[in-house]
C-alpha cells in the first residue's frame, strides 16, 4: 500500500500516451452565443490568408493546431451570426492561445465586427464570463483564484464566494441558510453524504488542486434538484486540457502550534498515513462471552506521544486531447492525484455557567487527504462525446484529546481521554453521453448514469476517565466507567437522468426526467469498560492507562466488558426520487430592449423509508417509517440585458427540504461527542420554501464586475433542532411554523487601472452580505402548576448577520511575482441551539491569509502562504459568557511545482 502513489504515476505514464511539446503553437477556445451563452455547434474557426482552420464541436470548442510562430487574425463565422474577425494575435513557440468568441445573431447586428485579441483573452476570468451568460443568479471561484490562496480543500476555497461561510472547516452555509437547505452535485451528479444524520456534503473531502471551478447556483431552474435553496455547490474537477498538461507539485507547512513538539497519537497501524485503518481498531467480538470479548480486544488504550514534523503533500496530474481518424473525433484524458498529510495541536478551554475556566486540555489531530480522478472522454463526428468520469477521495483524522476538568458541584478534578480514529471516503463515478443532430432541427441529447458511493467509520473510539477529590494530592483513580465503541455508515446514491433540448422559433425547449435511488445503513454498537458492582481494588485503579486494561485485569470483582448500545442503534434506510420536468429558454426583445426569460416547472415524486428493529424482537420484522410526497415546483429567471456589460436579474422559485433519516427514525442513541442523548422525530415533515432574488451586475472590464443581489426565502415547516427540557440533555428535531431569511449581497472586482497603467497589475476583489433571518419558537415561563408558553424569534441556526471578503492581489508583469493577502470575516453565529434561548454562539474572527508566488526558471514556480496570520482563536460564548476557546495558531507554508 505505501507503494500506491509511486504506482499511480507509473501507470500513468506506462498506459496513457504521454504529452509532448512542439516548436508550433496552437489556438484553442470556445464559440457561444452573445445573447444566450449557448455554446454555438459547427461555427468554422480559421486563420485568415491560411488554410490552417477548425468547427467547434458540441461543446462549442475548437482547437487549431501546429500554428507556426507569428501575428494573426482569426475569423469566427456561423450561419445566422455576424461574423468576427480577431487581429493581433501573437502566437509563440510551443505556446497555447486560448481565444473564447461570442457571436451576435444577424438580427441584432449585420456587418462583420473586426476587433483586437486583448479584449477577449479572458483565461483568468472565465468564471465571469460563465456567470454572464447564465441563465441563473449565482457566483463562483476558478482554480486560478484558488491557486493564489493558501487554501488547501475545497471548503476553504468557498468561504471566498460570496454569501459563503463554512463551519467546522467543511460545512457550507449559503446566504445564512444551513448545510441541510442546500445540494452538491460533483462533476454533475449528486453525492452521497458522508456524515450520520447530516445532509452536508464535507467538502473538506476534495483536494482544492484537483478542482476546475466551483460554481454556486443561487436561484433555480427546472433541470436543477428541487431540494436546495440556500444554493447548488457545483464541484467541477479537472477537465480535459486543449493542450498537453504535465503538472508536479511538493510542499511542505509549518504550525505554530505544533510542529517540532510532542503530541498525543493513538496506538494505529501500518496504513494510517494513507487515511486507512489495517484492522488494528476493528472489533472481532461478534458473539460469546463480553469478558472474553473484552479480553481479546488489543490494549490500545494509552495514546502514545510523537513529535509532529512538518506537513506535507504532493500532487501529480497528466492529461492531453488528441486528434485522430477522420476530422472531428478526439480522445481526451486526466489523470491526477493529490495526497496531503497535516499535525495539528489546538489549546482548548471550556468554561461553566458563571465564566470560570471548567476544563482544559489540547486536542492534537494527525489528518490525511488524499484524492485521485481518472477522466476520459471521446468525441467522434464532432456531434457527439461520451465521457467516463471517476473521483476518489479518502480523508481521516486521528484525534486524541486530553483535558483536565475540576468541577466544584461534586468536588472532583478528572483527567479525560478520548482517542479516536475517523475514516472517511467518496467514490463517484458515471458514464454521460451528449449528442447533436442536425437532421432533427439540431436535437441534443444529454444523458447521465452515475453511483456515488460513500463510507465513514469510527472504530475503536475510547474514552477513559481518571479522577480524585478537588484539590488533594492523592494518585488519580478509576473508578467510572470509561467506553469503547465503533460505528460505521454506508451510504450509496444511484442516478439516471435525461435531457432533451430542441430550440424551436428562437426557443430553447427542454425537457428531462431523474430517477435516483439512496440505499443507507448506519450501526453503532458501544461498551463500558470499568468497576462492576464492588468497585475496582486500588491495586488496578491507581494503575497507569497503559496497564489498567491489560487482559489479566478483567473478571469478577475486576474490569467488566459490559454492552450498553440496543438494536435500535442500527438502522437501515432507503429513498427514491422521481422527477420530471419541462421549460424554455427564450431571449426576446420589448421595444428595443433585450430581455431572456428561463423558466418552467419541475414535478418531484420522493419516498423515504427508515427500517429500525425493534427492541422486543430484534431479529424479527422492522418497525418502518415513510415519509411520501409529490411537489410541484415552479421557477422563472427574467433576465433584462442592457447592454453588452449590464444584466438586471430577477428569479422567482419553489422548492423543498426533506428531512435526514436520523431526523426521522423513531430511535434514540447517545452522541458521544456533544455527551448528549439525540432523539429523532417520525412526525417531522418536509420543509417548503419560496425563494425571491433580484440582482444587478456589471462586467465593465475582462475579469471585472460589480453586483448588488437582494434576497428573500420564507420557510413552511422549517426544520430545526433544539436541546428539550428533561433531566439529561436531549436533542432532537422539530418543524418551526414559518422562517423567514433575507438579505443584501454585494460584490466588486475590479483593477486599480484608473489609476495609471502600472496599476492594471492591482486588483481588488471584495464582497459583503448582510443576512436577517428570524425563526418562531417557543419558551416555557412559570412553575409545574402554571406552566405557560410563549412565542420567541431567534435567528436560524448557524446563520451569520454577515460574512465580509477582501482581498489584494498584485502581478509584477516583468517579474512574475504574484502577491494576495485575503480577509475573512462572519458575524456571530448559533453554534448549537440551547434551551430556553440559551444559545452558544461563535464569535467573529479577523483572518488573514496571505500568498507570494514566484517562478523561478521555466516552468517552475515557488508559493510562500501564512494561513490565520495574527493567530487569532475560536471563541464560543452562551449568554454573553465565554463557553469553548481554541486556539490553533499560525501555518506557513511552502509549496514548489513544475509543469510542461
Amino acid at each position: 500500500m505505501k507503494n500506491l502513489i509511486p504506482c499511480f504515476f507509473v501507470f500513468t505514464l506506462l498506459f496513457l500516451p504521454f504529452p509532448v511539446h512542439t516548436q508550433t503553437g496552437s489556438i484553442y477556445g470556445v464559440v457561444h452565443d452573445q445573447e444566450s451563452g449557448e455554446e454555438i455547434v459547427g461555427a468554422n474557426v480559421f486563420l485568415v490568408g491560411k488554410t490552417q482552420g477548425a468547427s467547434t464541436d458540441l461543446d462549442g470548442k475548437y482547437s487549431i493546431k501546429n500554428v507556426e510562430p507569428g501575428l494573426y487574425s482569426v475569423r469566427v463565422s456561423y450561419v445566422g451570426y455576424a461574423a468576427k474577425t480577431v487581429t493581433g494575435l501573437s502566437v509563440k513557440s510551443g505556446e497555447s492561445i486560448q481565444l473564447d468568441v461570442n457571436l451576435s445573431q444577424d438580427s441584432y447586428k449585420t456587418e462583420e465586427i473586426t476587433i483586437t485579441a486583448a479584449r477577449v483573452i479572458a483565461t483568468e476570468a472565465a468564471i465571469l464570463a460563465e456567470r454572464k451568460k447564465a441563465s441563473t443568479i449565482g457566483d463562483g471561484i476558478s482554480a486560478d483564484q484558488v491557486k493564489r490562496t493558501p487554501d488547501a480543500t475545497s471548503g476553504d476555497a468557498l468561504k471566498r464566494i460570496t454569501g459563503i461561510s463554512v463551519v467546522d472547516n467543511k460545512f457550507v452555509f449559503i446566504r445564512g441558510v444551513t448545510d441541510r437547505y442546500n445540494q452538491t452535485t460533483l462533476d454533475g451528479a449528486s453525492v452521497a453524504s458522508t456524515e450520520s444524520g447530516k445532509k452536508g456534503f464535507s467538502f473538506d473531502l476534495v483536494p482544492a488542486n484537483l478542482l476546475e471551478n466551483m460554481v454556486v447556483v443561487k436561484s433555480a431552474t427546472p433541470d436543477l434538484p428541487g431540494d436546495f435553496s440556500g444554493g447548488l455547490v457545483q464541484i467541477n474537477t479537472l477537465d480535459f486540457p486543449d493542450r498537453p498538461v504535465v503538472k508536479v507539485g511538493l510542499s511542505s507547512s509549518y504550525n505554530s502550534k505544533t510542529t517540532s513538539r510532542d503530541i498525543l497519537r493513538s496506538q494505529g497501524g501500518g496504513h494510517d498515513w494513507l487515511g486507512s485503518d489495517d484492522g488494528i481498531r476493528s472489533f472481532a467480538g461478534t458473539s460469546g462471552d463480553l469478558q472474553t470479548v473484552g479480553k481479546s480486544l488489543p490494549n490500545t488504550w494509552a495514546p502514545r506521544v510523537a513529535k509532529a514534523p512538518y506537513n506535507g503533500s504532493l500532487s501529480l496530474a497528466l492529461g492531453d486531447r488528441m486528434d485522430f481518424g477522420e476530422e472531428g473525433n478526439q480522445l481526451g484524458y486526466i489523470a491526477a492525484l493529490s495526497y496531503r498529510n497535516a499535525f495539528q495541536r489546538t489549546d482548548k478551554s471550556l468554561y461553566d455557567s458563571y465564566g470560570r475556566r471548567l476544563s482544559y486540555g489540547d486536542d492534537d489531530e494527525f489528518s490525511v487527504l488524499w484524492g485521485a480522478l481518472m477522466n476520459a472522454s471521446y468525441k467522434f463526428s464532432g456531434l457527439h462525446k461520451i465521457s467516463f468520469k471517476n473521483s476518489f477521495n479518502r480523508s481521516a483524522e486521528d484525534g486524541v484529546r486530553a483535558f483536565q476538568q475540576n468541577d466544584s458541584s461534586n468536588g472532583t478534578e478528572s483527567k479525560i481521554r478520548i482517542v479516536n480514529w475517523t475514516q472517511r471516503s467518496i467514490y463517484t463515478g458515471q458514464l454521460t453521453g451528449e449528442h447533436t443532430v442536425p437532421s432533427l432541427g439540431d436535437l441534443s441529447i444529454q444523458w447521465r448514469a452515475s453511483l456515488s458511493s460513500s463510507a465513514r467509520q469510527d472504530p475503536d473510539r475510547k474514552e477513559s476517565f481518571y479522577a480524585r477529590p478537588l484539590g488533594a494530592r492523592s494518585i488519580y483513580r478509576a473508578d467510572s466507567y470509561s467506553r469503547r465503541s465503533w460505528s460505521a455508515l454506508n451510504d450509496r446514491t444511484g442516478t439516471i437522468a435525461n435531457d432533451f433540448s430542441l430550440p424551436v422559433a428562437g426557443i430553447k425547449l427542454k425537457v428531462g426526467t431523474h430517477i435516483e435511488v439512496r440505499r443507507y445503513n448506519y450501526g453503532i454498537r458501544y461498551f463500558n469498560v470499568g468497576p462492576g458492582s464492588f468497585g475496582l481494588p486500588d491495586s488496578i485503579a491507581k494503575l497507569p492507562l497503559e496497564f489498567i486494561y491489560s487482559p489479566d485485569n478483567y473478571g469478577p470483582g475486576k474490569v467488566e466488558f459490559a454492552e450498553i448500545s440496543q438494536p435500535t442503534d442500527s438502522y437501515e434506510a432507503d429513498s427514491k426520487l422521481y422527477a420530471g420536468y419541462i421549460m424554455g429558454d427564450a431571449p426576446f426583445e420589448v421595444a428595443g430592449e433585450r430581455f431572456r426569460f428561463t423558466g418552467g416547472v419541475r414535478l418531484e415524486n420522493s419516498e423515504q423509508n427508515v427500517l429500525v428493529p425493534r427492541t422486543t424482537d430484534p431479529s424479527g420484522p422492522k418497525d418502518k417509517n415513510q415519509l411520501k410526497r409529490v411537489d410541484l415546483l415552479p421557477s422563472m429567471n427574467l433576465t433584462y440585458i442592457f447592454n453588452d456589460i449590464a444584466n438586471l436579474r430577477l428569479a422567482l422559485s419553489h422548492s423543498v427540504n426533506r428531512p435526514e433519516f436520523r431526523e426521522i427514525a423513531p430511535i434514540g442513541f447517545f452522541d458521544f461527542v456533544r455527551y448528549e442523548n439525540v432523539r429523532g422525530n417520525p412526525n417531522i415533515q418536509r420543509s417548503y420554501i419560496r425563494n425571491y432574488d433580484i440582482r444587478i451586475e456589471l462586467f465593465p472590464g475582462v475579469g471585472e464586475v460589480f453586483a448588488v443581489s437582494y434576497f428573500s426565502k420564507i420557510i413552511t415547516s422549517a426544520i430545526e433542532e433544539r436541546l428539550e427540557q428533561s433531566a439529561t440533555r436531549v436533542r432532537s428535531w422539530f418543524n418551526s411554523d414559518r422562517a423567514s431569511n433575507r438579505g443584501w449581497e454585494v460584490e466588486i472586482r475590479k483593477s486599480l487601472g484608473v489609476f495609471g497603467g502600472y496599476f492594471n497589475n492591482f486588483l481588488v476583489n471584495a464582497n459583503w452580505t448582510r443576512i436577517r433571518s428570524d425563526v418562531t419558537y417557543m419558551i416555557v415561563q412559570g412553575g409545574s402548576s402554571n406552566t405557560t408558553f410563549v412565542e420567541a424569534k431567534r435567528p436560524m441556526q448557524g446563520q451569520s448577520s454577515y460574512t465580509v471578503n477582501l482581498s489584494l492581489q498584485f502581478t509584477e508583469p516583468t517579474l512574475g511575482t504574484s502577491l494576495n493577502i485575503s480577509y475573512n470575516k462572519f458575524g456571530p453565529r448559533i453554534e448549537s441551539v440551547g434551551f430556553q434561548g440559551s444559545d452558544v454562539y461563535e464569535q467573529p474572527r479577523d483572518l488573514v491569509d496571505l500568498s507570494l508566488s514566484q517562478p523561478i526558471v521555466h516552468s517552475l514556480e515557488g508559493k510562500f502562504t501564512i494561513k490565520n496570520l495574527g493567530d487569532k482563536d475560536i471563541v464560543l460564548t452562551r449568554d454573553g459568557i465565554p463557553f469553548e476557546t481554541s486556539s490553533i495558531g499560525t501555518t506557513y507554508a511552502f509549496q514548489l511545482t513544475f509543469g510542461l
